[in-house]
């Protein structure tokens, strides 16, 4: 269990939060939306921010991410039928899509938000919504029309004379779901954890699909080092897959996968070269390391072993 103390101005401004939108609560429109949906919405705003940094953007030019149901599970504590009915719920509200990608993959997931007429929101009534597909520049009409916001209109902080936080009195910031703006006077220090914490972010997004002995592995590598080795990885089992008459998923190889990458680590080092002069050599170490395991695979079910290096 944690200690608890009193919050302190210095670690306020690092502090690390998760993004709870008000219109959520203040718009009638999703006054029968339950709080866990709202929790999970919060939850996939975050990884969403990772994806604009990042311009993860399909053939559209819309912004996609990714997060898997298991680590979703993880992060909210729930079965994974739990985590499906909460996606269902946020896709009632027209507040995400999802797409499938292909077999054995994660879904394509993409954020939308209600997209509210900035002149109309001084005015009790909200006009016919726009819900927005959080891509650059398309949106798509959902009826909202004579929906009220509850009757306080205005900014929770407009009479705090703090010289730490400056906002307007005025509701307008709420429906764009601004954040609150900080001088920047960052230390080193908050920059250096924010760094890390930007790269612990990237690196879960990379991993999230690998098995977990692998994922524990490679984290130890860098992004970059990481991104040509997943690329590797999956080129290789792609093209040892459509060379034999059987499908293997990472799962199945996953001792074999993490042999080859502790020798490959080995290698690195004895000859000083880097992941990415290497990669064919990877990429062969691989491919006969799955075709070794194929083989023996054949023997123990007493079946025909395809020929793997005359095709």
């Amino acid at each position: 269990m944690p200690n608890f103390e009193k919050y302190n101005l210095s670690q306020v401004k690092t502090e690390r939060f998760y993004q709870l939108p008000k219109y959520l609560f203040e718009d009638a429109y999703f006054k029968k939306m339950s709080a866990e949906a709202k929790i999970m919405y919060a939850l996939l705003k975050d990884r969403f921010e990772l994806s604009i940094q990042n311009e993860w953007v399909d053939k559209n030019n819309n912004i996609y991410f990714i997060f898997s149901n298991k680590h979703l599970c993880e992060y909210l504590g729930y079965a994974e039928q739990k985590i499906i009915k909460l996606k269902k719920e946020l896709i009632s509200f027209n507040l995400l899509t999802q797409e499938r990608v292909g077999l054995n993959k994660p879904n394509r997931l993409y954020l939308l938000k209600p997209n509210y007429d900035i002149k109309a929101s001084h005015s009790k009534e909200l006009p016919n919504s726009q819900f927005q597909n959080n891509e650059f520049g398309s949106s798509r009409t959902v009826n909202l029309s004579g929906q009220e916001l509850p009757n306080s209109q205005s900014n929770d902080t407009e009479n705090n004379d703090t010289d730490y936080i400056k906002t307007e009195s005025n509701d307008t910031n709420d429906l764009n779901d601004n954040k609150l703006t900080f001088p920047s006077n960052h230390t080193n220090h908050s920059n250096h954890d924010n760094s890390n914490f930007n790269n612990e972010a990237l690196k879960f997004q990379l991993l999230e699909e690998l098995p977990k002995s692998i994922q524990n592995y490679l984290s130890n590598f860098e992004v970059a080092e990481i991104k040509i080795i997943k690329s590797v990885l999956l080129k290789a089992k792609t093209s040892f897959n459509n060379s034999i008459d059987t499908y293997y998923l990472l799962e199945d190889m996953e001792i074999e996968i993490l042999h080859v990458l502790k020798r490959f680590k080995a290698i690195l080092i004895q000859k000083n070269e880097t992941i990415e002069a290497m990669q064919g050599y990877l990429m062969k170490s691989l491919k006969s390391e799955f075709a070794e395991m194929h083989t023996l695979n054949k023997r123990r079910d007493h079946l025909p072993i395809t020929s793997l290096f005359n095709q």
